[in-house]
Parts: C-alpha cells; structure tokens; sequence
C-alpha cells in the first residue's frame, strides 16, 4: 500500500532460470515480490523487458505504482561494470556481452537503475538485513549452480583494484582439475556447486559406473539431473552418488580453508541453493576446514548460513542502489 512520506526501492535478482524482484523500503521491509521465468538465450531487448515486467508486477503487487519507486537495483552475475550500468558478460546470460543493461532499462521504466554482481550484492544485503548486520568483516558465499562470493572489510564491500575481487568460485583449488564452466584449471565452482556435482555424475556414467541415478541421465531428462538427486541418492546408500558428494566436500572444505587462512574473517556467510544440504555437505566441510586451517585460526571464524535467503541478492540490490544513488 502506497505511503505518501515513504520511499520505495525495487531489487531485482536474475539468475539462468529465474528473475526475482523485490520492492521494500529503506529497512528490507518487504511490500511485495515477483517472479519470472528467465528468458536466458534471448535477445539483450527482450531479456530487459523481462526485467522491466518482473520489477512493474512487484511494484503492482504492492499496490504501488511504479513512478513512486525511488531506486532500482540489479543483481547478476558474471562481470559487472557498476560505473555505467553495463554487464561485460555473464554466464547465465549468453547474449548480454557489453550489453548496457542500466540504460536500457532506465529507457522503460522511471527510476534511477544500478548494476551490481550478484554475490557482492548479496553479500551487501546480508550486511544490512541478514547474518551481516554487527559483523564488521566476513565473507558471503553463495553455492548454487556454481560459486560466488562477496567480501565485507571494515563494513564495506571490498572489489579490489579491478573491481571484481570476490569471485571466489575461480580460485584453483586443484590446478590439474577440470575447467568446468571457469576458464580457470580446477576452479572451486568446477569441482564442487550443484553444476560440477550433475557433470561428474554424468560423467563417470557415461565411462560405465553403475549407479541409480543412470536412468536419470539416460532418460529424456538428462538434462535435468540435479544436485539434488545425487543427494537423495547418496541418502540412499548409492555408491557412485558417495563418493562424488564425498569428493565434493573435500574441495569444498579445502576452499573455505583458503578464505580462512587468507582473510581470517569474522564470519562465513554461506547461502545459495546447496546450502540447503546444510547438514549433509556444508557440515562436513566446516569439519574439514578445521582440520586444515593454520594454527587455530578456524577457532575464531563463525560458519553460518544466510538469514535472507533467496532474497539475499534482490535485498542486497536495494542497499546497493540506494549507496549508489548518494
């Protein structure tokens, strides 16, 4: 419901699937919400519009009208340049390359429109509404489909240099590893997100290893075996399913060994899709992590799961445009 002394934001999330957007004022208190299915292999035009459209419905579903929006913020990922709006390119989003997403929406609708990537955007609403708020530095990580991360130093979001530090999911963790989707050797994305479990699983079929998960890959949903169902199989005493999670948590635990002896921070944050196997993959990982860390450093690091959940990058554009908009 429209306040007249109130000033609204929208946040959008896009991701290779979906497009979440978000309206919510100043403090996260969220008015309303939309979803849309993401035109990924589309056009630069129609992907925007898919944008402009998700963003309206929200504004309409909180019975605000879009012209009383203040700002609007943009979450994706990939390679962001934040001074003009523009994604350089993002992985789930084949065709935008150099594409000036910014102003293209600005051109549809009436507010101000800022782009960021979506785990340091992330981790900027983690920081103001989420498991953020008193931590004065931690690390965001988001483990989905692949790896983000966003990097919270002195209660700011670090980039670095070049303005990308933060991609996490790059780092080598085994440098005679597979590329996977990074151009990387053996990046942490590649050997442990949901994409990398799917591949290996099909994979090590594909040479013939037995497993209940072979009329999955084998059927016309080949391309729909998830990470979930390796999960599920795992739970159900399937070999093959074992040892890929057990491979998988290794590289993952070695990861976050990384971030704690480089970056010693306060907290992990870790959120994302396969952050729901908390107990099953994320659990041993911390486990491992201690084992691994320098000295005690391990004994003042807190691992903790995300308190915004799948709002967490829409939140975190909110924040990042209203920071950006000053």
């Amino acid at each position: 419901m429209y306040q007249l002394n109130e000033k609204y934001h929208i946040g959008i999330d896009i991701g290779g699937t979906k497009i979440l957007a978000v309206i919510a004022n100043k403090y996260g208190l969220i008015y309303g919400t939309a979803t849309r299915k993401t035109p990924a292999l589309s056009d630069a035009t129609s992907i925007v519009k898919s944008l402009a459209y998700t963003a309206t419905e929200a504004a309409d579903n909180a019975g605000i009208k879009i012209n009383h929006v203040d700002t609007i913020g943009l979450a994706a990922a990939g390679a962001i340049d934040s001074s003009n709006g523009t994604i350089i390119y993002s992985p789930h989003l084949p065709t935008l390359v150099n594409t000036p997403v910014g102003s293209m929406l600005r051109e549809m609708l009436t507010p101000s429109i800022y782009v960021g990537n979506d785990a340091n955007l992330a981790a900027l609403g983690e920081k103001a509404f989420g498991a953020g708020k008193f931590v004065n530095n931690f690390v965001f990580i988001t483990i989905s489909t692949g790896i983000g991360g966003g990097i919270i130093i002195d209660n700011k979001l670090w980039t670095g240099s070049s303005g990308y530090a933060g991609e996490l999911g790059h780092m080598t963790i085994n440098a005679l590893g597979p590329y996977g989707k990074s151009a990387t050797p053996g990046a942490w994305e590649s050997l442990c997100s949901g994409s990398a479990l799917t591949r290996i699983a099909k994979e090590r079929i594909d040479m013939g290893e037995n497993s209940s998960l072979k009329r999955i890959v084998e059927s016309s949903r080949a391309q729909k075996l998830t990470a979930e169902d390796i999960f599920s199989a795992s739970i159900d005493g399937d070999d093959l399913a074992n040892q890929i999670i057990d491979d998988a948590i290794f590289y993952l635990g070695t990861g976050l060994t990384s971030i704690v002896n480089v970056l010693s921070p306060e907290k992990i944050i870790i959120g994302g899709g396969l952050s729901n196997q908390w107990e099953n993959y994320v659990t041993p990982a911390i486990k491992l992590m201690h084992q691994q860390a320098y000295a005690d450093s391990w004994k003042s690091v807190d691992v903790v799961p995300s308190e915004l959940g799948a709002n967490a990058g829409a939140l975190g554009a909110i924040v990042f445009s209203q920071q950006f908009s000053k």
